[in-house]
């Protein structure tokens, strides 16, 4: 992790507005227990045509032919991004951001629009998620784990971890403080205990 340490191998996949239907960004590795030592998923997108997913094997190079597949897509609405894999109790559950980001300092979004965290499920780690109505995740399909309440405003940017000295699923994110104001440069570092009594995350 030392500064210098690193070796540039070039991109893994990248992305072209009107070239490809996904967004080559939020990039998330979910390492697969039944495969190779070496094999992924990687999770990426944002906006454009939803999220997607491929399997990659690292070290990836340059030049590595890439295909994803659409894991997640709401046509009525385009704001996804930052796809995150994670596996508790023979569930896959894919994690991800929806609504404005940023800039509500500038340009509030409508209520309901801002950012907040979502969730889909599925019992294999490369397709087939469905919210808690059973609706697809391609086909607008996306339940809420987080959003904005009280002086929380926006929640998003998420991962998920288990916390193998305290025992628990941690979810994490960023989000704005209202009490301290609403410029991208003043939002907060956020961590919540996550609870899948009942199979489906809660906070």
């Amino acid at each position: 992790m030392d500064p210098g340490s690193w070796t540039d191998l070039g991109p893994v996949i990248t992305s072209s507005p009107g070239k490809t239907p996904y967004n080559a960004i939020d990039g998330n590795l979910f390492k697969l227990s039944s495969a190779s030592a070496n094999t992924y998923l990687l999770s990426l997108g944002s906006f454009w045509s939803g999220l997607y997913q491929t399997q990659i094997s690292l070290p990836s190079t340059s030049g590595t032919t890439i295909t994803p597949t659409q894991i997640s897509y709401n046509p009525a609405d385009k704001a996804q991004e930052a796809p995150f894999i994670f596996f508790h109790e023979n569930w896959y559950y894919l994690f991800y951001s929806k609504g404005t980001c940023c800039g509500y300092d500038r340009t509030r979004p409508a209520k309901d629009k801002e950012y907040k965290i979502m969730v889909c499920r599925s019992t294999v780690p490369n397709g087939g998620f469905v919210d808690k109505t059973g609706t697809s995740c391609t086909n607008g399909g996306g339940s809420v784990v987080l959003e904005s309440h009280g002086w929380v405003y926006g929640p998003g940017g998420q991962g998920v971890y288990f916390d193998e000295a305290l025992k628990l699923v941690v979810l994490y994110y960023h989000y704005v403080d209202t009490r301290v104001g609403y410029a991208d440069g003043m939002k907060r570092f956020g961590w919540n205990k996550v609870n899948f009594s009942g199979g489906w995350p809660v906070v």
